[in-house]
């Protein structure tokens, strides 16, 4: 490898498969630093940058990678959601979110949050998610005041009598996940 300047060692990585990078960053010590930097450029600007994305209770969000850890070999990406996903429940139980993960519009895996009981109004608290070995998802989950009841100008309530409590609202905002790249690498 000493023989090679890093440009030709560079030129010959860009028509390596993403399955070939990893096999030789594994295989050889001196080549790890190049392979390492191939696989990142190739994840974060190259056309595997939006290849994910997640769907959480009916609402799908994106991913867009943002680093390569080569000491864990994790994949970090931002999840861009427009607005946090509401969840409704009627009672202070613990409740389960179903969400799955998907690369290139196509579900992958299953992951599922839980809202917790006794999560106080107001209160937000950092939530993850792993799934079965695909992924690790970070976000924010916060219990948001009641739903106010219409009223008039003067600020009483309407005469209409109430048959049910006003229901539970938590906001679920996802915020970043890892994903091996084991995983990516796999076709």
């Amino acid at each position: 490898m000493d023989l090679l300047p890093p440009e030709i060692i560079i030129h010959t990585l860009k028509y390596l498969s993403l399955a070939d990078l990893v096999r030789a960053e594994r295989t050889c010590k001196s080549m790890q630093a190049f392979c390492h930097w191939e696989i990142e450029h190739r994840i974060t600007t190259g056309p595997l940058k939006n290849d994910w994305g997640v769907l959480v209770h009916l609402d799908q969000a994106n991913a867009t990678a943002t680093h390569f850890d080569t000491k864990t070999r994790q994949v970090t990406y931002k999840i861009e959601m427009e607005k946090p996903i509401q969840i409704k429940t009627m009672f202070d139980h613990r409740r389960q979110i179903q969400c799955s993960l998907l690369r290139r519009n196509q579900y992958r895996e299953d992951f599922v949050f839980t809202v917790e009981k006794g999560i106080s109004e107001g209160a937000t608290i950092p939530v993850a998610a792993s799934g079965a070995d695909l992924c690790q998802v970070n976000g924010a989950l916060t219990r948001v005041s009641p739903i106010n009841h219409s009223s008039n100008d003067d600020g009483a309530y309407d005469k209409k009598r109430l048959l049910a409590p006003s229901p539970l609202v938590y906001s679920l905002q996802l915020t970043q996940m890892q994903i091996p790249l084991s995983t990516i690498a796999a076709q």
